[in-house]
């Protein structure tokens, strides 16, 4: 019988974490799936320490050349035998429950074609939850800015890529999947569970902990394109400062004016995209309210933009938290031009 789930591991010199990441996924509670694991020519112990575990589950299929991520990605979703493909990434955690509620999440919503999860991200600083859109129409929304799934908690529907001709552009790198979900959102409903099934880790050799430059500009791209197919043209400065002020826990503009501008932005597309309207706002109202956390450092004026603006700031919640940092803010400033000044 043919397993119900493949899991897809790419592997490029991953000898770091590979026991770890492997141990985790052979203590699912779900246990009918494949492990394929494509080494795209590892020069480490990779292979040794695959081989070492004896579990008939595994299928291993090694790249004659070096194919990259989206090549090995591309050749393990051709090679998978499951009706689901779960990604896995060689250096992450699966919690034993996660592939058992994807698979029922996926049984029991037919129409969804992709299915991902929150996250704990852990291995820098102290570690820390990321939830992500989970409604259709809400990662529509929240993919004008950022990436809408952590790509290695997916569960993807495989029939559906393939009926739909949906693959990695390796043009993309290193935002590839961010790309393919551009696309896949407009062919089929896709999800996201609230629930942190994926401890997703952050080191000097990964992706995440590295070329933020080149992701940037990808991303950028990504979006700019992805604007132009709902009927919003804008310049290349325009978009990059559309990137910068969408990015989350990152968003950081160097003046005052930089906060005005991305207000006005942030109308114009609240007015002008054609997604579910309350989608599209509280999309928008996370985009400001956390870029305007991020930059009180301004001052009380960024409060003030903030209580009087016209981007849906009704939770009182996060009024009070601004409200909070920018009493620290200047306390922090008082304080300091006090021992300047001694």
């Amino acid at each position: 019988m043919q397993p119900k789930v493949t899991v897809l591991l790419p592997v490029y010199n991953g000898e770091r974490y590979l026991a770890e990441t492997l141990a985790s996924l052979f203590q699912q509670t779900y246990t009918d799936f494949e492990l394929l694991i494509i080494d795209d020519g590892s020069t480490d112990s990779s292979a040794d320490i695959i081989q070492r575990v004896a579990d008939p589950r595994i299928r291993l299929l090694k790249n004659p050349k070096r194919l990259k991520l989206s090549g090995a990605l591309n050749r393990g979703m051709r090679e998978s035998k499951g009706k689901y493909i779960a990604r896995m990434d060689a250096d992450d955690i699966a919690f034993p429950q996660r592939l058992q509620q994807q698979f029922d999440y996926m049984e029991a919503h037919p129409e969804i074609g992709v299915c991902g999860t929150a996250i704990e991200i852990f291995g820098q600083g102290s570690p820390r939850k990321d939830i992500y859109p989970k409604t259709s129409e809400a990662i529509r929304a929240y993919a004008l800015f950022d990436c809408p799934f952590c790509h290695p908690s997916v569960m993807m529907r495989r029939d559906m890529f393939l009926q739909h001709d949906l693959w990695y552009d390796g043009a993309y790198y290193p935002t590839e999947d961010y790309e393919l979900w551009s696309r896949a959102i407009d062919r089929f409903p896709t999800a996201n569970i609230d629930e942190v099934l994926l401890r997703y880790r952050v080191h000097g050799e990964s992706m995440t902990g590295s070329d933020w430059d080149r992701m940037d500009k990808q991303a950028a791209r990504i979006i700019k394109e992805r604007l132009e197919r709902l009927g919003v043209s804008c310049t290349d400065e325009e978009v990059l400062f559309h990137r910068s002020i969408g990015r989350g826990r990152s968003c950081v503009v160097s003046a005052y004016s930089d906060l005005r501008r991305a207000e006005e932005w942030l109308l114009q597309l609240r007015d002008r995209v054609q997604i579910s309207k309350e989608d599209m706002n509280r999309t928008i109202a996370l985009v400001w309210y956390r870029l305007c956390l991020n930059n009180t450092r301004l001052g009380l004026k960024v409060l003030r933009q903030y209580m009087s603006g016209r981007l849906g700031q009704s939770d009182p919640q996060r009024k009070i938290r601004m409200l909070f940092l920018l009493l620290s803010t200047v306390k922090n400033k008082m304080q300091l031009n006090k021992r300047i000044e001694s």
